[in-house]
């Protein structure tokens, strides 16, 4: 019975032992997985905390700074016990691992963050121990961790994790350091320091000297592991000056300019301004520079070098670039030189137009082409050589002319007419004078407006009031070449050349133009009236000379026909003859018969014929030879039905001819009256 009750008090007995001893070895046994680690306190037993400490080592009570790494592990509960179990901090292929420490030194005055003085032996912050043993310092790190999967203490160390800094291509990364010593008194970039491995190694950018603020170094193109707490990163575009373009560049930092420069002279070794360190070293000066840019990309630090790009300096055909440059020694120290004829000049007055390497128009010119000139190093001035003309028409050019237009001269003759005078000017400028053009003047818009408008305007006017209004007309060949010698004097104190001065058009007063035209009219009338009377007395003289000739034609007709009629006469007395003779012979062959009327008639024929010959014979000794040859030609004319005596006559004396006249119409009235009102026969019963 005791041994029962013995049994019945011992068993639960054991089973609480049994039960106490689980409970306890379950809270001495911690098992850390695979990928955690245990972060453990002391308790009760222990020394105190260093003042300004967080973390406990050896037998301090708190916090544990070292870990329980994966495995099982045997604490001393209740003095020891498990905080938490937290799992390894991962850093992707991309990320960076940005560190700040809750406990160590003091960060030194006026850092901002801690450099490292365990360096390696804290293995990437994986033995916190070593970490404060070896000096770890409280606050932001420079150094951070790449990627890979870490041990990491997250109440000691808070891990923050950040993208990696790419650079595409065709950026640059500029760089403003959170830390690092103070800029020195005006300067305006922090300088370069060696080894940092382009920002990735900020704790030798700190021990070598960088400086807080903006760098003068930069990031290429590429992938970086930089702490972007340490360096913020500004991802800018490079420089790319295009095709047909420049770039200009102007300096923000550097020694300051002299008070006589407009641009600075660029030192060498700069690499294109990609190198700015070096610019400095070799002494550049803040400011525009006149080392310019040509096409291409450029990595140029925009906190050091302001670039705006610019075109080229295109020269076209027919035209020449006079530079005037900004650059180089006094002009002043351009010594004497000589002129054409062998005299002494005195450059002193010419001191503008100077050869290269001084400060003023240069003497040299540039030709067609494509010219990388740095606008603020040289001024370009554009000047045609080919021929160019100024008009006084008021009317535009035509489409893609070069052509100054003005309006017409207003002048006043000398007899006192007003008058409009529209003039082309041809003139040209050679290569060689166009830097004493831009010296004299400045432009060819300044040429046109301020010489050659005024100028030929002041000829034309004393030409025109020296001269009337129509004469100047009437001698406008004179007076243009008057002109032209007169405006080829006064430009060649310029070194412009005149090609050529023309009168285009002269617009006289319409009342004098009118009376003109009335004037040239009536003596064009007057000289037609001239020539009508000149041909009237020719035709008369013709008509004289025509009838002569036909008159002449008949004369000599009539002469033959009196010889005809001559000798028909003396035929017809032969015949006579003949045919009494006949007349005989057939009456004395008939004598018997009707012998008295034989006699008879042959004494009848014979007495006409010998009647006839004597009455031509008779005809010429009254008449005369000529007067038979006109009787004889009235009746060849009157034979062939010729009309020669007129219709109508009319006589009258002076101052009766439209009486003469008015009988003609009247007369010549009632002869067609007469033909045509004829009245027909009637026949009478």
């Amino acid at each position: 019975m005791e041994t029962v009750q013995i049994y019945t008090w011992i068993a639960p007995l054991i089973i609480t032992l049994v039960g106490v001893i689980i409970v306890f070895l379950s809270l001495c046994l911690v098992n850390v997985g695979g990928n955690q680690i245990a972060v453990v306190e002391q308790r009760f037993l222990g020394d105190e905390l260093e003042p300004g400490r967080v973390f406990a080592m050896n037998r301090q009570v708190g916090v544990r700074a070292d870990v329980l790494a994966p495995g099982l592990h045997f604490v001393l509960w209740p003095f020891v016990r498990v905080v938490s179990k937290p799992t390894f901090v991962t850093i992707a292929a991309d990320e960076l691992g940005i560190i700040e420490a809750t406990d160590g030194s003091a960060l030194l005055a006026g850092r901002i963050f801690a450099e490292d003085p365990a360096a390696n032996q804290h293995n990437n912050f994986q033995d916190p121990t070593s970490f404060l043993i070896k000096g770890g310092i409280r606050g932001k790190q420079l150094r951070f961790l790449t990627n890979g999967t870490f041990k990491i203490h997250p109440q000691l160390f808070q891990v923050t994790k950040i993208k990696k800094t790419f650079v595409p291509e065709g950026r640059i990364g500029v760089i403003t350091a959170a830390d690092g010593e103070a800029l020195l008194p005006g300067q305006l970039i922090g300088k370069s320091v060696t080894n940092h491995d382009y920002f990735q190694k900020a704790e030798i950018f700190l021990q070598n000297g960088g400086q807080k603020g903006p760098q003068i170094d930069f990031l290429r193109p590429g992938t970086y592991n930089i702490n972007t707490e340490m360096f913020r990163v500004e991802i800018r575009a490079a420089v790319s000056i295009g095709e047909h373009e420049i770039g200009i560049v102007e300096a923000l930092a550097g020694l300051p300019m002299e008070q006589n420069e407009v641009v600075v002279q660029t030192p060498d070794g700069h690499n294109n301004f990609q190198d700015g360190q070096k610019f400095l070293d070799n002494g550049g000066k803040r400011g525009p520079q006149d080392h310019i840019l040509t096409p291409g990309t450029y990595y140029i630090n925009p906190y050091l070098f302001a670039v705006t790009k610019r075109k080229q300096t295109q020269v076209n055909q027919g035209q020449v670039a006079v530079l005037i440059s900004n650059i180089g020694k006094d002009p002043n120290e351009f010594s004497l030189g000589t002129t054409q004829s062998g005299q002494a000049e005195d450059k002193s007055k010419t001191r503008h137009v100077v050869p290269r390497g001084f400060r003023g128009i240069q003497s040299e010119v540039l030709g067609p082409g494509a010219y990388n000139i740095n606008p603020l190093a040289y001024s370009v001035i554009i000047i045609p050589t080919t021929t160019r003309s100024v008009d006084w028409c008021g009317e535009k050019s035509k489409a893609g002319s070069s052509a100054a237009i003005f309006d017409p001269f207003q002048v006043i003759s000398h007899d006192g007419f007003p008058m409009q005078v529209e003039v082309r000017c041809q003139y040209r400028i050679i290569p060689e004078n166009a830097p004493y053009v831009v010296q004299k003047l400045g432009s060819i818009e300044e040429l046109e407006t301020n010489v050659i408008h005024p100028q030929i305007d002041g000829i034309f006017r004393a030409q025109v009031s020296h001269s009337p209004a129509i004469a100047y007309q009437q001698n406008r060949a004179e007076e243009q070449k008057a002109a032209e010698e007169a405006v080829r004097q006064d430009l060649a104190k310029y070194r412009v050349e005149v090609v050529s001065v023309m009168i285009t058009n002269i617009h006289l007063p319409e009342a004098l133009m009118k009376t003109t035209q009335q004037k040239n009219l009536a003596e064009q009338e007057k000289s037609m009236f001239d020539a009508k009377k000149d041909a009237e007395q020719r035709r008369i003289e013709f008509e004289k000379t025509k009838a002569e000739a036909d008159a002449q034609v008949k004369i000599i007709t009539a002469e033959a026909g009196i010889k005809v009629a001559q000798h028909e006469a003396r035929q017809n007395e032969e015949r006579a003859r003949g045919e009494a003779a006949r007349v005989r012979m057939i009456a004395e062959a008939d004598a018997t018969k009707t012998k008295q009327v034989g006699d008879a008639e042959a004494g009848v024929i014979q007495s006409k014929g010998e009647a006839q010959a004597k009455a031509y014979r008779d005809q010429v000794n009254a008449l005369t030879a000529q007067g038979v040859t006109s009787v004889e030609i009235i009746k060849a004319i009157s034979a062939a039905g010729l009309k020669i005596t007129p219709d109508i006559h009319v006589q009258g004396t002076s101052g009766t001819e439209g009486n003469g006249l008015i009988q003609i119409l009247l007369a010549k009235s009632i002869r067609d009256w007469d033909k045509t009102s004829t009245p027909a026969p009637t026949t009478q019963g």
